[in-house]
């Protein structure tokens, strides 16, 4: 493998691992478009996926004290029920037509949640598993499935270690069937330079290290506004690549 693609691919992986760990979501947001500039779209799709693993293995025995099993379980058994009809509407809807959509109401959702909107939600069981299932919907129909659930935990007013730590277990279990289901499907095997994968966790553990630290030196309304920022940019990030393919 060329070290002209693994020290700037090791980098990328990096600054998504700092922010993954920052804030428990994001890596993909942040590690697929900018993967795609220095190798192909798919081979950066089947990276994130391989090394969400090794990310979500440290990360979730990090935070393994803070989580709320009820709140996962339930959030997690959300997601399943959402991935059927995320991937269905597929069929009906274009996916630039799902990104515009899904960035607007983001756009929208986070404009309202920084002027302290805030949604009554009087069965958590019932708003979890609603969560839940928008992750999962809007995460099998555009691969984006943070933000429903960032927005939820934040109109909870979730506190910010217990948060993180639900997110990170929540999206680990994801991640974990993502990896089975794109194995069984023969996604994983197309992706023959391991040496690809070795090359970028060094950037990786730099990362984890430098968000952890990061994070626990974040107040609870600066990690509020960093995660709707990180859910702000995302939009914008939907919006325009499904105006540009429209």
């Amino acid at each position: 493998m060329d070290l002209m693609i693994i020290i700037p691919a090791s980098m990328i992986i990096g600054l998504a691992s700092f922010f993954a760990t920052v804030s428990g979501f994001g890596y993909a947001l942040v590690a697929t478009p900018l993967l795609s500039l220095v190798m192909p779209v798919k081979e950066a799709i089947i990276l994130v996926i391989i090394t969400t693993v090794a990310l979500r293995s440290v990360t979730m025995y990090y935070s393994r004290k803070e989580i709320e099993w009820h709140t996962v379980i339930m959030t997690t058994l959300g997601t399943f029920f959402g991935m059927v009809p995320g991937s269905f509407i597929l069929h009906i809807f274009k996916i630039n037509e799902l990104e515009v959509f899904l960035g607007l109401v983001l756009l929208g959702a986070t404009l309202l949640m920084s002027m302290q909107y805030k949604i009554t939600i009087t069965n958590q069981t019932l708003g979890r598993l609603g969560a839940g299932f928008f992750s999962g919907f809007f995460g099998a129909s555009t691969s984006v499935s943070g933000p429903p659930l960032v927005l939820y935990f934040i109109n909870e007013k979730t506190n910010k270690d217990i948060m993180r730590a639900n997110m990170i277990w929540i999206f680990g279990i994801s991640g974990f069937f993502t990896v089975i289901a794109n194995y069984c499907a023969g996604n994983i095997n197309s992706i023959n330079d391991w040496p690809l994968f070795v090359g970028v966790l060094p950037g990786m553990a730099i990362g984890i290290w430098a968000g952890q630290k990061m994070f626990y030196k974040l107040n609870q309304h600066l990690f509020r506004r960093l995660s709707l920022s990180i859910v702000l940019v995302g939009a914008v990030m939907m919006l325009v690549n499904g105006l540009r393919t429209w």
